[in-house]
Formats: structure tokens, sequence, C-alpha cells
């Protein structure tokens, strides 16, 4: 029997995954910031914690609005909802944004410790301070494991054009964060062969925004100059 999902959950879906990739996203970035001003000796505050605990929820409440929650790992039982229940890919990406967020508030609690009750010199401080150097590492290892989960999460939204609108339009930052080109990851997908390129850009053109359709496009074109369909589908643009 097919699976019950709400009609909001559905039309939900795909934005919620783009906010998820935004949030995902932002939240790598600001602790790269983190992370390299902490190991050089520079101050970290308790708001740069709580800044990133906010993206990371942001995108866990995000992922739990469309998935089903896992109640207990042992038996593999979900809860009993309208929603989507995830593959193994989905919940490793899932565990991933969840562990991200209560060990970066983890981490947050004891910076605010350090702040407020631990004296320089005091046995406290210095069972804080380790106690925050471990939750960095962690937190630093959850970020790298999180970046090789990903391509195969996202292959399970190769045909959603808003969710791939979202890596067509914001694909400096995509590949500095992946380490990797889009192509790499598109080379992943087992779709029906169809550059997303031409995917999002008709889905642009039927939207009624030509100027995106452009863009995304002529962007497909200098990494693929020989795809025949970009090029007719850009001459359709103007």
């Amino acid at each position: 029997m097919a699976e019950k999902i709400s009609s909001y959950v559905q039309a939900r879906k795909s934005w919620s995954i783009k906010n998820v990739l935004l949030n995902y996203f932002a939240a790598i970035d600001l602790h790269a910031g983190i992370d390299q001003r902490y190991h050089a000796g520079l101050d970290v505050s308790f708001e740069d914690f709580r800044d990133l605990s906010d993206i990371l929820f942001n995108a866990k409440e995000e992922l739990h609005l469309i998935f089903k929650r896992l109640y207990n790992p042992r038996e593999n039982r979900f809860e009993q909802a309208v929603k989507y229940t995830p593959n193994d890919d989905e919940m490793n990406f899932i565990n991933n944004v969840g562990l991200l967020f209560h060990k970066t508030m983890v981490a947050r609690e004891l910076k605010y410790m350090l702040e407020y009750y631990g004296g320089d010199e005091s046995e406290d401080y210095h069972e804080l301070k380790d106690s925050l150097d471990d939750y960095m590492q962690r937190i630093a290892h959850l970020f790298a494991k999180g970046v090789s989960l990903l391509p195969p999460f996202l292959r399970n939204f190769q045909d959603d054009v808003i969710v791939l609108s979202y890596f067509l339009e914001h694909s400096r930052q995509t590949e500095a964060v992946l380490g990797v080109g889009l192509e790499t990851i598109f080379e992943s997908f087992n779709g029906n062969g169809t550059s997303p390129y031409i995917k999002v850009g008709r889905y642009f053109m039927e939207s009624g925004w030509p100027e995106r359709a452009k863009k995304v496009l002529a962007d497909g074109l200098l990494k693929d100059p020989q795809n025949r369909g970009i090029r007719e589908m850009l001459q359709q643009c103007g």
C-alpha cells in the first residue's frame, strides 16, 4: 500500500529541502570561520556558537517537517504521521544534521560556562576548556562527514527542479564547500540523461523567469559547450 502523505507535505517538500541546503551550507561557512579562529587562539564568543546552533536547528526542523522522526532506532520504528519515511541515505543526512545541532548546543553551553564561571586558573576552567576542545573536534568531524553524505542524499532529488535550481544559482558557494565541481555530483545521478541545466532552464521559462533561465543555461553552456539541448533552449530565451 502506498504511503499516505499529506498534501501540505507534498507541496512543501521541495522548498523544505532547498531551505535545508541553504541553512546547511550557511552552517558550514560559519563553522569554518569559528573553527579557524578557535584554533588560532582568537576569541570565539557564545554568540558565535548560538548563531551556528540556530542555523542547524532551522535545518533540522525543516527535515522533520517533511520526514517522519525515528522514535526507536533499534526497531527502526518511525512516528505515525502523514510524512515521508526517509530511506537510508536520507536518514544518514538527517542524523548528521541532528547530531551537529545537539553537539553545537553542548559547545555553546561550554563556552557560556567558560565565559561566566571559569576563572583562568581554576580547575573548572581547564576541565571546561578540554571539553570544548573535544567538542570542536567532534563538530568538525561531523561537518566533514556531512559533505560526503550530501551526494547520496541529493540523488533522491535529482529530478526536483527547485532543489537543482539552488545548486545552479549558487554554484560557486556549493563547489567551494563540497570541494568538487557540480558536474561530479551530477555524474552520480542516474536520471533520464537530461542535463540539470535544461531541467531548471525549462522550469524557469515556464514559470515566467526568462532572465534566470538565461543565466542558468549560459552557465551550463560554458561547462558543456557541445550540449546541443542547452544551446537550443538558450536560443529560445533570446
